[in-house]
């Protein structure tokens, strides 16, 4: 039998920016369990797409654990202590980047210093259900998701994010690749992707055709490959994700997973389509009532699936350094089959 060395015990932080409705987490869960639930629910897919993987799964899933910190009572990592942890996720929120919240300023820091000065921790962020969506950051890499996202390209990069003029976006959107999607997503042209958001991050150049967004950077910019690219966009939103490759990598060209320091993805892997609904009934009165009515044909009339599958390959890389998740059985190069696991199921692993 094949020996597949596994990587240390990865920790990883999960902070925790908006309290989740009750009726929510009665039926899915908390925020907590959704992310352990993604990376359960990859493994699982790896047992029913390839066999050889069965005799490691129970130790894969023993070789990673979420500590969660409310952000917005104040909870986050000690800096002389983040080090620990292999990554840092970021959860979603009601909250956008940038309201006059002291937490938020508080957080935005620790991104910040966490991204230039503990640059082996990745950042992974996410975003909320209902929030203005910002994908987020990656410690020793970063990964962003939605509030994350944004988050991290306002503290980190400077970047403006505002309300989006073009609208809401809800539900199952296409996400076309650019150039590097194409090399980070190998295989496909586009993903399929569960959105839940309103703010969007804009590049400097387009402060000049929307008035309402202030260009201005709250914390000191000085990550050394100051610059990130985008790997894809949707009808609305010209930055659905961005990466920030390492400084080595940066300069060669030569792009791959292990030399990511900074992803982030304006979307939800951890969403179903029945999640997505749900958040909607929940959150109507957040929403104008033209967005609602789109998103809810949008949401029944979309009969393909949910591309959670390749985001999540990526992001449970960046987190545990089990790079053989890319290379193993099935591969990136390889389309992902259909979903052979109930599209509304959570499984809650605890560890």
């Amino acid at each position: 039998m094949t020996t597949i060395p596994l990587p240390p015990h990865s920790k990883i932080a999960l902070l925790i920016c908006d309290p989740t409705k009750k009726e929510f987490i009665d039926s899915y869960g908390n925020i907590t369990n959704l992310f352990t639930s993604l990376y359960t629910k990859l493994l699982i897919r790896f047992t029913e797409d390839g066999k050889a993987f069965d005799p490691f799964l129970p130790d894969v899933m023993k070789s990673f654990r979420i500590d969660p910190f409310n952000a917005m009572q104040g909870q986050l990592p000690a800096l002389d202590e983040v080090d620990k942890y292999a990554s840092i996720i970021v959860s979603g929120s009601a909250n956008s980047p940038y309201d006059d919240e002291e937490w938020i300023k508080k957080l935005g820091t620790f991104l910040h210093t966490t991204a230039t000065k503990h640059r082996n921790v990745k950042l992974i962020g996410k975003c909320r259900y209902l929030q203005q969506n910002v994908y987020s950051f990656l410690t020793h890499m970063a990964t962003g998701i939605c509030f994350g996202h944004q988050l991290i390209a306002q503290a980190v990069f400077g970047s403006p994010v505002g309300p989006n003029p073009q609208g809401w976006e809800i539900g199952p959107y296409n996400i076309t690749l650019s150039h590097t999607g194409k090399e980070l997503f190998r295989g496909v042209d586009n993903l399929v992707r569960a959105l839940f958001h309103r703010n969007a991050v804009f590049s400097k150049s387009q402060l000049a055709f929307f008035k309402h967004l202030r260009e201005e950077a709250p914390y000191e910019t000085n990550v050394p490959e100051n610059s990130f690219h985008i790997w894809g966009h949707s009808e609305k939103t010209e930055n659905q994700g961005f990466v920030a490759w390492n400084k080595e990598a940066e300069k060669s060209g030569k792009l791959n997973v292990d030399d990511i320091h900074i992803f982030t993805c304006q979307g939800h892997p951890e969403l179903t389509q029945g999640m997505t609904s749900y958040l909607l009934d929940l959150f109507e009165d957040k929403v104008d009532p033209e967005s609602v009515i789109e998103a809810r044909a949008r949401i029944a009339n979309f009969k393909g699936i949910l591309d959670w599958y390749r985001i999540t390959m990526i992001m449970w890389a960046l987190s545990t350094r089990h790079s053989f998740v890319l290379s193993g059985v099935p591969s990136l190069d390889i389309p992902s089959p259909e979903d052979p696991i109930k599209t509304d199921s959570v499984f809650v692993l605890v560890t």
